[in-house]
């Protein structure tokens, strides 16, 4: 890591309230993990190998995903770290960081895979984190990816623009109507595979660098 005040290890858990509040988000999410996400996380994490950051990792519902023989290291870096996430990264061994995307505590070219789901849709400054994931990665290492975006259908954008207003308010700043993925692509990555699910509202993906 860099010799830098912009992350830090995690050494201990916060209080119980950040506990529950990560619970209630998982539950929130039992329907959308049906939807589609579940598949996608499925299709994507297990192809991660060396050394591997996930940033944004929230509560660490892609650590039972990784194929952990094919991994050297795990780190697992969010903004702010819950209890559920500290919980999880112990039992599969992986470190955990405090660390936003847009300052990023890593020397320049350590990673071999960074990972990132449901990210960008909160990000302030997407253009800054997706700068910070090209500088820590290695020549040639991956980015795996998947995000929710603007779907395909004229309805469905138009409800995602309707909604993302009062949705930001309520959800962290998260935009329904984000298109992650133009962004991703646009940001000096080299796509390699792009998969969809619910009506192209999630998009999955893997990306060089």
């Amino acid at each position: 890591m860099k010799d830098t005040d912009t992350g830090s290890r995690v050494p201990s858990s916060p209080g119980s309230n950040r506990l529950l509040s990560s619970r209630l988000y998982d539950l929130f999410m039992v329907p959308l993990e049906a939807a589609g996400i579940a598949r996608l996380r499925r299709r994507i994490i297990p192809r991660a190998e060396g050394d591997v950051l996930e940033t944004g990792a929230g509560t660490g519902a892609n650590l039972k995903y990784y194929n952990h023989a094919q991994l050297s290291s795990l780190i697992l870096s969010d903004h702010k770290p819950g209890r559920l996430l500290l919980r999880r990264a112990f039992r599969y061994k992986a470190e955990v960081v405090e660390a936003d995307v847009s300052r990023l505590p890593f020397e320049d070219k350590t990673f071999d895979t960074v990972v990132f789901t449901l990210l960008f849709c909160s990000v302030e400054d997407p253009a800054a984190g997706l700068a910070e994931i090209q500088r820590v990665l290695k020549p040639g290492g991956r980015i795996l990816f998947l995000e929710h975006v603007l779907g395909c259908s004229p309805l469905t954008r138009a409800v995602q623009h309707s909604l993302t207003p009062f949705w930001r308010r309520i959800s962290g700043n998260c935009h329904l109507n984000r298109e992650t993925f133009d962004l991703i692509a646009g940001s000096g990555f080299v796509i390699e595979e792009r998969m969809t699910e619910a009506g192209c509202v999630l998009s999955a993906g893997i990306g060089r660098r």
